[in-house]
């Protein structure tokens, strides 16, 4: 298995066009107030903010990471007094007996997450049933930030999931456009994203934006043979992720034959007519979507990726799944649908995993993807 310190080095190899930029910004000594780290699920966004952070408080001062400074050691530990992590919380709820054992409860999930992201940074810190960022840990923030502190180094604050600022009424991410608005000296935001579209407008327009691409599909198969996984597994498994190593971090922990399995049983429920079928599949996901979202999210990206490779096979281009166990099922579906608008089908699984930060009624929100991927399979 690679250590810490391998993850790290091939994760800014994997991104070095991205780390090339924000080590420039670093040796420029003119850091901005504010950035915004947007770009696919599992592209290693995190990760690059931590190690930005650490970069721009590291005490050798030729502009790259030494790795054995104190502050460097604090930052690879997730304890320097410059550092705050504002994630996802669960909303807490008043005036219960047993609110304060839940405080606790949340308080030592966040410990252990922070404690395995020490670890490993392509780690994704998730709290079980968070839901969005609190406005009590933006007005928590903004009380510390303007404390007068040690002017040495620079103060970081990483906001995870920054687009759960905008849940419910958006409470947390106006507050935080007062401390954009009026930023501390000597203090950076970044906020890291998987939907830029969802933060507020005005939110964007005060942060310098960094679009970090997906990881390499070399790096995904390293990672997975590193951690273990069969070569042809792995291969398998690589082109699954498109470059998402949380995607690769879930596939690889399933034998192949389980997923493939549970691919063809999603696309036969989605592109059948069967009432019990649907009725069955709007309450299971529609749980799902606010109750395990990894799992969620990881279900349909199997059911887009079928939909994105049987579109590549009846084109006759490259697709990572010729020779495999599904190239017949791609063959026989684009035989019993061939007038399938198959780009249509993938902008509504799409549409229905953006529909998921929003809030919206997901039940219903299902029933309409059905009934879509129904019209556009018959053209």
């Amino acid at each position: 298995m690679v250590g810490e310190t391998t993850i790290t080095l091939d994760l800014l190899s994997a991104q070095n066009v991205t780390w090339e930029r924000l080590t420039r910004v670093t040796k420029s000594n003119n850091i901005g107030s504010a950035y915004l780290f947007f770009g696919p699920p599992g592209a290693g966004k995190e990760g690059l903010a931590i190690k930005f952070a650490q970069l721009m408080n590291c005490n050798d001062g030729d502009n790259q990471i030494c790795n054995i400074c104190p502050s460097c050691v604090r930052f690879k530990q997730l304890q320097h007094e410059k550092l705050k992590i504002i994630v996802p919380l669960p909303t807490p709820k008043k005036n219960t007996k047993d609110s304060e054992s839940k405080t606790d409860f949340v308080l030592d999930n966040y410990t252990q997450c922070i404690s395995k992201k020490a670890q490993d940074l392509l780690f994704k810190i998730q709290i079980p049933k968070a839901n969005r960022i609190l406005i009590q840990s933006i007005r928590e923030l903004r009380r510390s930030l303007y404390l007068k502190n040690d002017p040495a180094g620079r103060n970081i604050v990483l906001i995870l999931d920054a687009h759960l600022l905008s849940a419910g009424q958006a409470e947390a991410a106006n507050a935080l456009l007062k401390i954009l608005e009026e930023p501390p000296e000597n203090t950076t935001l970044v906020l890291v994203t998987d939907y830029k579209e969802l933060l507020l407008q005005t939110i964007i327009s005060r942060c310098q934006q960094i679009a970090i691409p997906r990881l390499p599909n070399d790096f995904i198969l390293a990672w997975l043979i590193d951690h273990n996984l069969d070569a042809e597994d792995a291969k398998f498994v690589t082109g699954l992720s498109r470059g998402n190593i949380h995607q690769a971090r879930n596939l690889s922990s399933q034998p192949v034959e389980d997923i493939i399995n549970l691919m063809q049983s999603l696309v036969q429920t989605v592109i059948s007519q069967d009432p019990d079928k649907w009725r069955a599949f709007t309450q299971t996901y529609g749980k799902l979507a606010s109750q395990n979202l990894t799992e969620f999210n990881y279900h349909f990206s199997l059911v887009t990726l079928w939909f994105r490779e049987a579109y590549l096979l009846r084109k006759g281009l490259r697709s990572d799944f010729i020779g495999t166990s599904l190239q017949s099922d791609f063959i026989l579906f684009n035989e019993s649908f061939p007038r399938a608008d198959l780009t249509a089908i993938s902008f509504c699984l799409e549409d229905t995993l953006e529909a998921i930060p929003q809030n919206l009624y997901m039940p219903l929100i299902l029933t309409n993807l059905l009934l879509d991927i129904q019209k556009y399979l018959h053209g």
